[in-house]
Parts: C-alpha cells; structure tokens; sequence
C-alpha cells in the first residue's frame, strides 16, 4: 500500500512539472522558467543583446529566474507578437513599436520626421518621460514594458541621384516599410510603395522602385548596397522596439524576481545602444566600399528637410491626441 501511494505521488508531481515546463513559465522549487519570443535570427545584434539579458536575469537573481529565448519566430513573427503577450500565449517577447499604432496612435512617435538628431537622442527621449507615459498606455492594454530596444536610424537610397535636398525626390518611386514612413516620402515629393524588406532587393534590383528607405546595417544584410548607387544619410526617423511581457504574468512574480529582470533590462539596453553605434559604422564602411555615394546632411540642409515634413508632424500630433502632442514635444526640446 505505502509502495503504491509513493509511485502515485511521485507521478502527481512528475505531472505538475510536466504542465509548468510546457507553460514556459513554471515557479517550481523556487525557481521562475520564461520563454522569449525574438523575431530576429540569433546573428542580429538585438538578439546578442538578448542573450546577454538572460545571462543577467540568471546572475542577479542568483539562479532563481532562467530566460529561454526562442530566435527567428519560433514562436511569434512581428505581426503576432504584441497579440501573444496579451493573450497570455508567451510570457515575454520583443515587439516593434510600430505594431502597437493600432491600439496606441501615439507610438508611431519614432517615426515621425526629423525629431531626433543622434543616437543618444532616443535615451534621453525614454528617461526624460516619453518612456513611463507610454508603458501607461502598454499597461491599460495588458502588457507590461521590461526595456527598450534601440534599432538605429533610417536612411535614403536611391538608384537615380543624391537626395540632398527635397526637391531631389520627385517623381521617384520608393519603397517604404510603414504607413508612417510613406507619409513623410509624399511630403517630400516620392511616390512611396509599403514592402517588406524581403522583397526590397529584388524590387530595387529590377526597377520596380527607384530607391528605399531602411538602416544601414539592415540595407548591408539585405544586400540594398548591391543595387544602390546613393545613400542619403539623414537620421530622420528611428525603428524602435521594446521587450515586453504579459501584465498578469509579470504582477505574480516576487518583487525581487521583478527588480532582477528590470535590472538585466537595464544592462542589455545600454549594451544594445553600444552594439547599434559599432553595428552602424560597420555598415556605413561596407556602403562606402562597394562604391554607393554617400551624402550627409549639413545643418543646414536638414532645417529644409524639417520644414518639408512639418505638415507630417502636425497631422501626426492632431490624429493621435495630447499624448502625441506631448510626446513630440519631449522629442523635439530635447538637447
């Protein structure tokens, strides 16, 4: 009898393990087990970054929380992402901010036109505010921001001439990644085409657009350098993104689980800023190397560029409300 009980027993818990290891997400013999959802292929430097998060989740935590990172959508692609976290189907996952505007208008911010000036503008836009009003609006929507992801700027290419100011964008046709980006090329003059960077370098490379808009080290790894014979580099918006995690999961945790990962957060946001800064000098050699013109913008040169793509802000601000308003505004007083 004592001999049955002990194998039924042993079989309960065996089960109870079993549940909390396919959840992903068990707190089982004092330790918490979460998955990650990362869209990025594990070479990307955003998943380095991730890499290095879940070794500082585990150290700060002496061991008591471990990260399972799941690379290049396992899980979740990019458009499934943000639904996911807060159906509570993983627990945590990085999710461009972009895929938020449909519920958060607001968060489009990064890419409205020529609001921030260098890489160290996006840092000082998150801790001067912009950050903790946002994770506001993410909360109300069940889901709960651990830290921020810096993905670098967005340039011009082109096949057809130097974009130096804007009327050199006439009559081209481009090849834009977001709604948002498209609003600023027709404020310039282009006629803009939403495509996904998969299809970019066979578009550029037939014809098909004349030219495109994405970041440097994007352009080198899709090859855009091969087919370009301009770069305009403009820094003119920004492709943020944002690991975040399921609300209802994230409030069961202990508070010095909490203050562990937030901590790691912290650390695998600065080392991603310092990766994205090297990430983009690489790039911007390798564009040079292969013989793609490459134009900086002078001071001058992008007040013309600002005063273009004014009504793109304004309406901008206007169709998404006082957090819009506010949120340009922290953007543009910046220094």
């Amino acid at each position: 009898m004592m001999q049955r009980i002990g194998k039924s027993a042993v079989l309960a818990i065996a089960l109870v393990a079993a549940v909390l290891v396919a959840s992903g997400a068990g707190v089982a013999w004092g330790m918490t087990e979460f998955r990650l959802s990362n869209q990025m292929p594990p070479s990307h430097h955003m998943s380095k970054g991730l890499v290095l998060f879940a070794g500082k989740v585990k150290e700060y935590s002496k061991g008591a929380v471990e990260v399972k990172i799941f690379d290049s959508a396992q899980l979740f692609k990019d458009t499934e992402i943000v639904e996911g976290l807060q159906e509570g189907l993983v627990e945590v996952g990085l999710v461009p901010v972009n895929k938020w505007s449909g519920m958060i208008p607001a968060a489009d911010v990064f890419e409205a036109p020529f609001i921030f000036k260098d890489l160290t503008s996006i840092k000082k836009f998150i801790e001067a505010g912009a950050g903790e009003l946002l994770d506001k609006e993410f909360q109300k929507r069940a889901v709960k921001t651990l830290f921020w992801v810096d993905y670098g700027y967005i340039q011009f290419f082109n096949n057809k001439r130097p974009l130096t100011k804007p009327d050199d964008f006439k009559g081209l046709k481009m090849r834009t990644f977001s709604s948002g980006d498209a609003d600023t090329l027709k404020a310039l003059g282009a006629a803009p085409t939403v495509m996904s960077s998969s299809e970019m370098y066979m578009a550029l490379q037939r014809g098909t657009v004349d030219g495109a808009t994405t970041g440097m080290p994007a352009a080198v790894s899709r090859k855009v350098h091969e087919v370009q014979k301009f770069m305009t580099e403009a820094n003119y918006s920004t492709a943020q993104f944002v690991v975040q995690a399921n609300l209802k999961w994230w409030e069961k945790l202990p508070q010095d689980q909490r203050e562990a990962i937030l901590k790691a957060g912290k650390d695998a946001e600065e080392w991603i800023r310092g990766a994205i800064a090297q990430s983009e000098d690489e790039a911007k050699g390798v564009i040079r190397k292969a013989g793609v013109q490459i134009h900086e913008l002078t001071p001058e040169a992008r007040q013309l560029f600002i005063k273009a793509t004014e009504p793109v802000r304004a309406s901008f601000a206007n169709k998404t409300g006082e957090l819009a308003k506010k949120l340009i505004e922290l953007a543009l007083g910046l220094k």
